[in-house]
């Protein structure tokens, strides 16, 4: 008898499909090489990651594996919510601080209310008189002196013409000297100048110190003010200059003498210096009247000189300022610090006076000499000091015609940022970007002039009176220190991943140790564990394809 369900029919396979050739074949397992790469991978670090939550120093992360809990998988979204909120949390605040730490790294603050004057060096003053040369002696025998006996019609007049025009230097002012350079004729003949030293014409020509000062006083005690006062050429040309330590003489004595350079205990009247001075009138030319005061650092070349007048008691009273800079701040740039250590000679913002210590009014003299060797090619040693380790060029009489055609140039400084602050109606300028010492010392002054007692007054002389002291015996010392250290931005963010995860220093090592090495070893040990993958036999039989249980030789 003939039964049709016993003809061989097409079979559902139990983990396959009809399509292709795999319709009729019974699988008993299936090829785990087909499977999700992700799933096998979760698979493999899911007992790892429990293992590391179970096991962390973080708080919290231990209840997201702890299936001991009751309500575990709503008590593990509770305890993952606040994780991340926490986290980032502590991300925001460390942002900030972060921020904080690159943006504001530099503060100053009062160190000290009341510290005695004392403690900082009395300043030097510069006595720059506007009518500095002997005219006498200039027309009556300085040309012999200089150019010889047989001297020349020609050369004697340029030579008068020319330091009579330049009888108050300024490099500022070089401008006083138009009449001269408008001559067409006294300027071709200037080349016949050439072969003097100018500087040493200027002290041949000066007044000396008894014909300009008449007594002096340091401390209300009487001293001799040529012994007090020396030369000194500055950029407002030869002045007389007390408490310098600026020549050879002056800082040989401050070596060897531990009280100079000078100081004062007291303020007030008669606590300071007090010159008192006379000129025969019959030496001094018309609207050449008074003297320019110059208040700098002992160590300082020159500085900004304001005119005081004639027959008149000018008292100046200072107003010290004094900040000092933490070693600490050297771990930034002098541009974030806005200051410049003494020893740092290699950073290119430093500029400096060979063999003078670094002060800001120090930098700017050497800005303006560089200019004036860029645009002429040569350094006057009447304004710039003359060393061996400088390989410039000491300007001629005839190299005035270039200062003198720079002169717009010359007289204008202005800082790099001034543009975006100030419209100058001039272009021409000397551009100086000159950082502070990190140990700074800035004079304040105040000024006020009364006319002379009858007694002071003569007639045959041009007298006047110069009193500077200190306004007040005590001082407000600033500091420049580190507002964040990296330590303390270490210790800040400590104390952030504390307040917010509970975590410390180890937590985080030891995160890096079990995502970077703990992974590796687990990884590479589970490869040495695991078994070879058993082989699957497909037995055909008719036309149905029966597969067996796993088969393993």
């Amino acid at each position: 008898m003939f039964y049709p369900l016993e003809l061989p029919r097409p079979r559902r396979p139990l983990y396959w499909n009809y399509k292709g050739n795999n319709t009729g074949l019974i699988q008993t397992q299936q090829d785990p090489k087909n499977g999700s790469r992700l799933g096998k991978l979760w698979c493999l670090l899911l007992p790892y990651l429990k293992g590391y939550a179970a096991e962390s120093s973080v708080h919290g992360i231990r209840y997201l594996a702890d299936p001991k809990m009751k309500n575990y998988y709503e008590i593990r979204l509770i305890w993952l919510l606040i994780l991340v909120t926490t986290s980032i949390g502590a991300i925001v605040v460390y942002v900030d601080l972060n921020e904080l730490y690159q943006t504001v790294r530099i503060q100053t603050t009062i160190k000290n209310t009341m510290l005695p004057i004392f403690r900082v060096p009395f300043p030097a003053i510069g006595v720059c008189q506007r009518n500095r040369v002997n005219w006498m002696l200039l027309e009556n025998g300085a040309a012999e002196h200089f150019l010889g006996a047989n001297v020349s019609a020609a050369q004697k007049d340029v030579f008068i013409k020319f330091f009579t025009a330049a009888g108050d230097p300024h490099l500022s002012r070089i401008n006083e000297m138009s009449n001269f350079f408008s001559n067409a004729s006294l300027v071709a003949d200037l080349h016949l100048l050439d072969g003097l030293d100018l500087r040493e014409v200027y002290m041949y020509l000066q007044f000396r110190c008894q014909d300009l000062f008449f007594s002096c006083r340091w401390r209300g005690n009487p001293v001799n003010c040529c012994e007090v006062f020396e030369h000194q050429f500055t950029e407002s040309g030869l002045c007389f200059v007390f408490n310098t330590e600026i020549s050879p003489s002056s800082r040989k004595r401050a070596k060897e003498d531990k009280y100079y350079p000078l100081r004062t205990p007291q303020y007030g009247e008669g606590s300071g210096i007090d010159i008192f001075l006379r000129l025969n009138r019959s030496l001094i030319r018309p609207g050449k009247r008074g003297i320019n005061v110059m208040i700098k650092q002992p160590q300082q070349w020159s500085d900004v000189v304001r005119h005081v007048p004639h027959e008149a008691h000018t008292k100046i009273s200072l107003v010290p300022r004094f900040t000092v800079t933490d070693e600490r701040t050297r771990s930034v740039t002098p541009e974030v610090r806005r200051c410049i250590f003494g020893d740092e000679i290699d950073n290119p913002q430093y500029k400096n006076l060979p063999g003078f210590e670094y002060w800001v009014g120090n930098c700017r003299s050497r800005c303006h000499q560089e200019h004036v060797i860029d645009l002429c090619n040569c350094s006057p040693s009447i304004f710039f000091p003359v060393t061996d380790k400088d390989n410039f060029t000491v300007c001629k009489a005839s190299d005035f015609k270039c200062l003198y055609d720079n002169r717009l140039t010359f007289s204008i400084e202005r800082h790099p940022e001034e543009n975006d602050f100030v419209n100058n109606p001039f272009k021409e300028s000397m551009i100086c970007d000159c950082f502070t010492s990190c140990t700074q010392l800035i004079f304040e002054r105040i000024y006020s002039t009364t006319s002379l007692d009858y007694n002071e007054t003569n007639t045959e002389t041009g007298s006047m009176r110069l009193e500077i002291f200190y306004q007040s015996g005590w001082i407000i010392q600033y500091q420049t220190t580190m507002r964040f250290t990296f330590v303390e931005l270490l210790a800040s963010f400590g104390g952030i991943i504390g307040l917010f995860l509970g975590a410390s220093l180890l937590s985080a090592i030891e995160l890096a140790y079990y995502f970077s090495i703990g992974l590796y070893l687990y990884i590479n040990g589970k490869r040495k564990l695991k078994k070879p993958e058993p082989r699957i036999i497909t037995v055909p039989f008719g036309q149905r394809k029966i597969t067996p249980i796993k088969y393993t030789h």
